[in-house]
């Protein structure tokens, strides 16, 4: 077994700390909201959530590989789409364990069937851990910005 470095492991558990407040944040909010769509946004709220869980799996499948699959599929219930948020948060942090060899530190190539022509297509684990994390945090603040324009008053602290 490898250990983790504290500055991975950090990465990591900033990662497992923002996909509970997405959580958190979903529970919250009332299911005859998550069909509104907010002022200058194309997509309702539901939507949001759905896409943070798929970022992960879309991830894990395409360039980490770590052969679970991606259904592509947005769920539409509330409790499927906290049961797909909850699973892609465990798919991640068991790939990105000490135990699977340093996968933090170890270079990933995007599978040549998902790779746009002339894009960049290698990185390395610890950069899509952030990216990740900063893609969730990006959704999850529309999220909040949509609830505020709805009216929403009691939300939980974020992030």
């Amino acid at each position: 077994m490898n250990d983790m470095n504290d500055a991975d492991r950090a990465i990591l558990d900033h990662f497992i700390h923002i996909r509970g407040k997405t959580i958190e944040m979903l529970c919250a909010v009332g299911e005859e909201l998550l069909d509104r769509t907010a002022n200058g946004e194309l997509h309702p709220l539901r939507w949001q959530f759905a896409h943070i869980a798929n970022g992960a799996d879309w991830w894990m499948q395409y360039v980490m590989d770590d052969g679970l699959g991606w259904s592509g599929d947005y769920p539409s219930q509330k409790d499927a789409i906290l049961g797909k948020l909850a699973a892609s948060r465990d798919r991640l942090v068991s790939f990105f364990t000490p135990d699977n060899d340093d996968p933090m530190g170890r270079s990933y190539t995007m599978s040549e069937e998902k790779e746009p022509e002339g894009s960049l297509n290698e990185w390395i684990g610890r950069d899509r851990v952030l990216y990740l994390t900063a893609h969730e945090l990006h959704h999850l603040g529309r999220a909040e910005l949509a609830l505020w324009q709805f009216g929403a008053t009691d939300l939980p602290d974020f992030p």
